[in-house]
């Protein structure tokens, strides 16, 4: 039927819960700044880094709608500020003790390996296209073991750009190749997974778990409204 798969990551394959806001979060992170001598609390260290972000984001706007940031540039920012003079190393590891830090639960939804591996044994193309950063997103996918199941992986911090925007599935097609025209996109949020594959003219599943958002009409090809994702359209167990 579909000869192409596109994949959401966090809510659609990794059941995942973080709490950015927690005080304690910048608290402890702050520590780590502070290992390199650029002394600043939890409160402040938070702020100056949503501002930056906000001031990237505006600025990534001006070439698309949906645009995306780079945390590692965020926090060079940050640092710079601070009077630091930060390696991409150190950077790095800012962002995935950042994660760490504010991750309270990551699993792998029932049955994903079983479906992506069985997808591709089946000759079917499967790619990821996941809004996030690639520094974290490239780890879990490691961690979880499922790396190594996609044809192609694209992320939105690397892209500059993110769902829904048409931009992103454009990507996806000139970096790897996918094929949009036997294309299914499988996801968990209305706003960006399945009104980006509608604009981009491409059939839609859309699959509902506890991080879905509730407040949008869903307008899918197909509709998933237990969380199973072994009921997606074409895969054969």
């Amino acid at each position: 039927m579909y000869q192409t798969y596109i994949f959401d990551l966090y809510g659609t394959l990794i059941d995942i819960h973080t709490d950015e806001e927690n005080p304690e979060v910048w608290a402890r992170l702050a520590l780590h700044f502070g290992y390199q001598g650029m002394f600043i609390s939890g409160q402040e260290l938070q702020r100056q880094f949503l501002l930056e972000r906000d001031r990237q984001l505006a600025e990534a706007a001006k070439r698309c709608q949906f645009a995306d940031f780079v945390m590692e540039e965020v926090f060079r920012a940050v640092a710079l500020q601070l009077g630091g003079n930060p390696g991409q190393a150190w950077l790095h590891e800012t962002v995935r003790w950042l994660r760490t830090l504010s991750m309270l639960h990551i699993a792998l939804y029932d049955g994903v390996e079983e479906i992506l591996r069985s997808l591709r044994a089946q000759g079917s193309k499967v790619y990821l296209l996941s809004n996030g950063q690639r520094t974290f997103i490239e780890a879990e996918l490691t961690m979880l073991g499922i790396l190594q199941l996609f044809d192609g992986i694209a992320i939105s911090s690397e892209a500059g750009v993110s769902k829904p925007d048409p931009l992103f599935y454009r990507y996806l097609v000139d970096n790897y190749g996918a094929d949009l025209s036997s294309a299914l996109m499988i996801g968990n949020d209305p706003r960006t997974d399945i009104e980006g594959a509608r604009i981009s003219g491409i059939d839609s599943c859309y699959i509902h778990t506890a991080t879905s958002p509730t407040d949008m009409a869903v307008q899918s090809t197909f509709q998933i409204w237990d969380g199973d994702l072994r009921k997606i359209p074409g895969w054969q167990q």
